[in-house]
């Protein structure tokens, strides 16, 4: 890296006149640059990650997980965004082309893929602080004053605008996005403490028990994975830790560390969510995949997919899938997409995705099927996700109490991908 990219003394730095008629044409540097952090393998979400990334598993029947990241960006205004990709990148590829392709390049406007830069023998980022660290030409490039570092699996609504203000207007080096979850829960999240002024005096990473954390109800501050720096300070970070043994990763290695030193300020999700209402899912597992899901199909739901900044006539819009409310005998609603065909079928809690078909006399009680899915004459399904392009055979029963052919999950989801003994996949299925 070079010395005066690092070392400039106002950086990014004086410009000459020349520059200054450059910089006006061209103004990257004067909005935050976003860089999403979607290279995870997604262990816990397989098989519905074998062969895509874990930011594009679907999500509400017509749209994917990382969906709801880009458009909190492109709703708050930052549509400078570089996507760094790493396994099965041509799925994710595929789909920011078909999905966010729209934005106009010729005003710096953009959602671009970044593939992992072969640096490491095996070319693969050894975490979120290495990801960036690899890519610190691209910040090089651009020069913004702040970056705004985001996941690209998780659900939530945020404005992020309203972030980078209020990181700015609080004098902080970083500044992290907060919530909250039961202390039974905290052990999957890195736990913080944080003063009254906001300022964040201790990081714990996944603790062991984390009820010693929580306060009054029982509740543990969790760092969300969303996090706007200063550049320079960002830089800083970075290169000092890719010069130690650490884990590379920056909830875990460079804000515990930069606390001690530096200015790091939390910001609850709740002051800065369009609507005012909360909502938060990391949705790594297929437990926490299929619970979010649900929360979609309560009365009124957990998580709305209408978001209330869309503008009216929004392209968006059609991208909604329609809701149902509960049938006689049922208990929640039901969701379907663009081009699903229902015949008389009994449906309970079902999310039905694109060109997904169920023949007459099928019963579907929570329910999530993927793009493409064929449900036969008579069939059964109870809490179960199907993988694109599956066939569930004429009275085939699936999450009924059958023989142990069926492994559930710790919560007792079944999915049925390509290969389980009683899915037939269609013909010419992608």
């Amino acid at each position: 890296m070079p010395r005066s990219f690092l070392e400039s003394r106002s950086w990014p730095g004086p410009v000459s006149p020349e520059a200054s008629v450059e910089r006006a044409r061209d103004r990257r540097g004067e909005r935050p640059l976003v860089m999403v952090l979607a290279g995870g393998m997604g262990e816990r979400l397989f098989p519905i990650t074998a062969d895509r990334a874990k930011p594009v598993v679907p999500f509400g029947g017509n749209f994917r997980i990382i969906d709801f990241t880009l458009n909190n960006c492109v709703m708050s205004g930052l549509r400078r965004i570089y996507v760094l990709t790493q396994y099965h990148g041509l799925s994710l590829n595929r789909h920011l082309r078909e999905r966010w392709s729209y934005l106009p390049r010729e005003v710096g406007e953009f959602v671009e893929a970044v593939p992992s830069k072969l640096r490491t023998p095996s070319g693969l980022y050894r975490g979120t602080a290495d990801a960036i660290f690899r890519n610190l030409d691209i910040i090089e490039e651009d020069r913004p004053e702040e970056i705004l570092v985001l996941s690209g699996d998780h659900i939530y609504r945020a404005d992020y605008d309203a972030l980078v203000r209020r990181h700015s207007e609080s004098g902080a080096d970083a500044t992290v996005l907060s919530g909250s979850v039961p202390a039974a829960e905290a052990t999957q999240f890195g736990v913080m403490h944080f003063g009254a002024d906001g300022r964040i005096e201790e990081f714990i990473e996944k603790p062991a028990d984390p009820k010693p954390h929580a306060d009054a109800l029982g509740r543990c501050p969790i760092n969300l994975g969303v996090y706007c720096f200063n550049t320079r300070f960002l830089v800083q970070q970075l290169v000092a830790d890719a010069k130690r043994k650490t884990a590379h990763d920056i909830g875990r290695d460079i804000l515990p560390a930069a606390v001690k030193s530096s200015r790091v300020h939390a910001q609850p999700l709740e002051e800065i969510t369009p609507g005012g209402v909360p909502y938060w899912r990391d949705v790594g597992s297929i437990d926490s995949l299929f619970a979010a899901s649900m929360d979609l199909l309560t009365s009124p739901p957990g998580f709305d997919l209408r978001d209330p900044r869309w503008p009216e006539g929004s392209r968006f819009e059609e991208l909604l899938p329609a809701r149902v409310e509960s049938q006689v005998g049922s208990s929640g609603a039901s969701l379907f997409s663009p081009s699903a065909q229902v015949g008389r079928a009994h449906l309970d809690r079902a999310i039905l995705s694109p060109r997904v078909k169920v023949e007459d006399g099928a019963i579907l009680e929570e329910a999530i099927l993927f793009e493409g899915v064929r449900v036969g004459r008579d069939a059964r399904l109870r809490r179960v996700v199907v993988e694109e392009g599956v066939c569930i055979p004429p009275g085939a029963s699936v999450g009924f109490g059958e023989p142990d052919i069926q492994v559930r999950t710790p919560a007792g989801v079944l999915v049925v991908a390509r290969g389980h003994p009683i899915a037939e996949v269609e013909s010419g299925a992608a």
